[in-house]
């Protein structure tokens, strides 16, 4: 066999054996990856309102009253901020509200003898509108 030949086939060879000795032996190498970065929502300060719609098996509950609480909750009357009653469709829009602050939002309904209480808690209730509002029931 000619020499350039032979030359040719070792370095085919060679050429070969580094790209198997690379190649992880078929396995694919993952790196870690980062954590994601923890991102906390930021109060819109233009935002003073929340609505909260009341509802009994996504049926919307008119004539309850739902009480306004400071973020200790409702338990105590000292917390009430304020109390309004649902409209017609189940809908109460609390006024005059801090932006970034805790608020409890509370009702009570009666059903065969047995009280149901909703309570929720958040700072979320920024996100609130008419379309979307804050949902206490089921």
């Amino acid at each position: 066999m000619p020499r350039p030949f032979i030359i040719a086939g070792a370095l085919l060879a060679l050429a070969l054996s580094v790209v198997a000795c690379n190649s992880n032996n078929g396995l694919t190498a993952y790196t870690t990856p980062t954590a994601a970065p923890t991102v906390s929502p930021t109060a819109n300060p233009s935002i003073t309102s929340a609505f909260v719609k009341v509802t009994a098996s996504a049926t919307p509950v008119p004539n309850v009253a739902v009480s306004l609480c400071t973020s200790n909750g409702c338990a105590v009357p000292a917390n009430v901020l304020q109390q309004k009653t649902t409209d017609a469709s189940g809908e109460v829009d609390f006024t005059a509200l801090t932006p970034g602050t805790v608020y409890c939002f509370f009702t009570q309904s009666s059903s065969s003898g047995t009280t149901t209480t909703y309570q929720q808690c958040t700072s979320n209730w920024q996100s609130t509108s008419a379309a979307n509002p804050l949902t206490l029931g089921t």
